[in-house]
């Protein structure tokens, strides 16, 4: 019988992980229907048997199947009868909960911040008017109080009261003239979020008290993980810069306070302080290094259970869990005296992770990490193929010191282009999700990593000589802290000078279809030896960039209103490309201000120049890090202060504390005036670059909020957005 050629080679590794992707992500996406992924499966696979060959089909059928049984265990498991889900009504409710903490990012250390929420597993469950607990169990992630919140620790038995809050979907209805409506889907999904971690709801604790202590391996390995961070703090004074090392060697992310994290972002470096695979993989080296002495396959096994006690005792995130699979595997297939690509590591790894938890495929490290170590692995191979060309002189060259230097001077260059070409490499990689996901362009990020990498390449030797010489002798530790507190302060020196003197760049958010395409020519260019395919695909990595950045330049000006969530005030944005001028009023209302800022970042918006408020009141901030954790904010614009606005200060001051507000007296706002009206507000702006002033009557009425429209030589515009669980949202732009 004759082979049924491929059209198209692809090894036995990608084609198992192209098959999980394919069995997973119809029931993923779909919300879990498993018939839509056996369907899908089975059409993907036909076609698979046409491009990739009979024998690759078969693997990539086999991992088709590999990924609908995941999902169906996931479903089953969901459907246990013991599973607290269960016995919770569809909704939000009160309740009181036995949990077990089984989080490895928080520490038992003064004053290391543990993270805003915080991995349990639910042991017992108690709603409000029962007498009863019911055993159940499951996990679910537990915000504390912020008064007086409990020190807690990995193991800790806790009994808490609260509420057991279900994640919003997100969103607004965008309503047509024909009252025809639009779901807008938001930029970021909680609910998501949690799925991609094993969770379904968030418990809110208002008071509770520690019972007792059941740590288990996790916590025990925890116990061994404070001893090593006190010993790695230990002669460090500055209380930042030891959470921010806590961070960044142990994964205890809740001490990045916000001022540092939004610098972070708008650099692109806040992967630094998230354990990753690239702390992982630094760590193995140094590893590597104090485990030669071994023999070979009990080096290289020692080598994968360190990483894998590491991995755990830092949260075991995706991105890390994702590089310990992948050295995890070199690790076993080198104690068999086997090979092993690393871009099969890589599909091999990528595959196991999606099995254990199919919803990380929806989760934004996860993508990172993947697309870009993939990216990585496949221009390192073009250069080394470039380095081999190179230097093929030095072959035919007898041994001289001109030789020498030469080899030299080449050794260098090339080790600053790989640097060079690594970061940028990292960021054509991150770029779509960013984009797509964020709203964020940031081009510095190449500039902020690359002159980074060579401190945080020197930052885990420093931690071992720290932790080995600081033990023979306290003056090495001594040392040792000093060198990281030096280092630290240059990396935030770094990130502060990136973020004053590299600004994003205007980009909307592109289609998915776009983003596929991006990707699929970044992949071609590095994968293929032709020239053909690799200058189209060269082409539509210039095009592709360039066009998202145009059509923001080209955006007309637009209006953007958000109401809804009861009696709230409705949330108002104004974002004028030509002008390059973006304008903000209030911050009430957790959805309404989501809606806004997706808005604005879809725009290509990069920062809110002016946030105005029309009273001075808490309320109207509830939803400030809505926009301050995705958009700089530039001045802030309120009405003069009173004897009843010293909280609103303080908490305005630590929301902002680089963007003092501007007091308005008299309605001036800057190129915006704000008149409180008896039921709303009427806004006016007029902006010297534009042609069109315009007045935004905003009325809250019994049926929702009314709102009116009016610019000089046009009909009025009248829009009624109705009061209702889901926000309403009206969008104009002025043509």
């Amino acid at each position: 019988m004759a082979h049924h050629p491929a059209l198209l080679r692809i090894p036995a590794a990608g084609a198992l992980f192209a098959g999980i992707v394919c069995g997973t992500l119809p029931a993923v996406t779909d919300g879990g229907s498993i018939a839509l992924a056996v369907v899908a499966a089975a059409l993907i696979s036909a076609a698979g048997s046409l491009l990739f060959g009979r024998r690759m089909a078969t693997v990539f059928a086999v991992g088709a199947l590999l990924g609908i049984c995941s999902m169906e265990g996931h479903r089953l498991c969901a459907q246990f009868s013991g599973n607290y889900e269960r016995e919770l009504p569809p909704r939000s409710c009160g309740g009181t909960a036995e949990l077990r903490i089984i989080d490895p990012r928080i520490s038992e250390l003064p004053g290391i911040v543990p993270p805003s929420l915080i991995r349990a597993q639910v042991r017992r469950i108690r709603l409000t008017g029962e007498t009863q607990f019911r055993d159940v169990s499951g996990i679910l992630y537990l915000k504390l109080p912020k008064e007086s919140p409990p020190r807690l620790r990995c193991g800790d038995l806790l009994t808490a009261q609260g509420v057991f809050s279900l994640p919003a979907e997100g969103g607004a209805i965008l309503r047509a003239e024909a009252d025809a409506s639009t779901r807008l889907e938001p930029m970021r999904n909680f609910a998501a979020y949690l799925a991609g971690r094993g969770a379904t709801r968030v418990f809110r604790m208002r008071e509770g008290a520690v019972t007792g202590w059941s740590p288990g391996v996790i916590g025990r390995i925890c116990i061994v993980r404070d001893r090593l961070l006190e010993r790695a703090l230990r002669g460090m004074e500055n209380e930042r810069i030891r959470n921010l090392a806590s961070a960044l060697f142990f994964g205890t992310s809740g001490g990045v306070d916000p001022s540092s994290r939004s610098r972070l972002i708008e650099t692109g470096t806040i992967h630094l302080y998230s354990v990753s695979g690239m702390h992982v993989a630094m760590l193995a080296a140094v590893l590597l290094i104090f485990l030669r002495p071994l023999p070979l396959r009990l080096r290289y096994l020692t080598l994968a259970g360190a990483l894998l006690l590491y991995t755990l005792s830092t949260g075991a995130n995706a991105p890390a869990m994702r590089a310990f699979w992948m050295i995890g595997l070199w690790c076993l297939c080198r104690s068999a005296l086997l090979y092993i690509p690393a871009l099969h590591a890589l599909l091999l790894a990528g595959g196991i992770l999606i099995l254990s938890e199919p919803y990380l495929m929806l989760d934004m490290g996860f993508q990172y990490s993947f697309v870009i170590t993939a990216i990585l692995i496949l221009a390192g191979e073009r250069f080394d193929q470039l380095s081999e060309l190179f230097g093929e002189e030095f072959r035919y060259m007898p041994a001289s010191p001109f030789k020498q230097r030469r080899e030299k001077h080449l050794r260098r260059a090339w080790a600053l282009l790989f640097a060079v070409g690594a970061c940028l490499a990292a960021f054509l990689g991150g770029v779509g999700i960013s984009v797509y996901n964020q709203g964020l362009l940031l081009p510095g990020s190449v500039l902020a990593n690359l002159a980074l990498m060579p401190v945080v390449g020197i930052l885990f030797p420093v931690l071992f000589f720290k932790l080995a010489a600081g033990a023979v002798w306290s003056g090495f530790d001594l040392v040792g802290a000093k060198l990281l507190e030096w280092s630290f302060r240059f990396m935030e020196g770094v990130t502060g000078i990136a973020a004053a003197g590299f600004e994003r760049i205007p980009a909307i958010r592109p289609a998915l279809p776009e983003i596929v395409l991006f990707y699929a020519a970044l992949f071609v260019l590095l994968g293929t030896r032709r020239q053909s395919p690799a200058r189209i695909a060269a082409a539509l990595l210039i095009l592709l960039p360039a066009s998202w950045i145009v059509r923001a330049e080209l955006h007309p000006a637009a209006l953007f209103v958000a109401a809804g969530e009861g009696e709230r005030n409705p949330a108002v944005v104004l974002h004028d490309p030509a002008a390059d001028y973006t304008i903000a009023v209030n911050a009430d209302g957790f959805e309404t201000v989501a809606a806004a800022a997706d808005f604005l970042l879809k725009r290509g918006a990069t920062r809110i120049d002016r946030l105005h408020f029309t009273a001075a009141r808490t309320g109207n901030l509830s939803a400030l890090t809505q926009y301050t954790s995705r958009l700089p904010v530039g001045m802030v614009s309120v009405p003069e202060l009173d004897r009843y606005s010293r909280t609103f200060r303080k908490r305005l001051a630590e929301e902002l504390p680089d963007s003092p507000p501007a007091v308005r007296t008299g309605g001036d706002g800057g190129t915006v005036e704000i008149f409180p009206q008896k039921n709303g507000f009427e806004l006016v702006y007029l902006n010297p670059c534009t042609t069109f002033p315009i007045r935004l009557l905003l009325e809250n009425t019994d049926s929702g909020c009314l709102v009116t429209l009016r610019q000089p030589g046009k009909p009025e515009i009248r829009r009624q957005l109705r009061n209702s669980s889901v926000p309403e949202v009206w969008e104009h732009e002025f043509r």
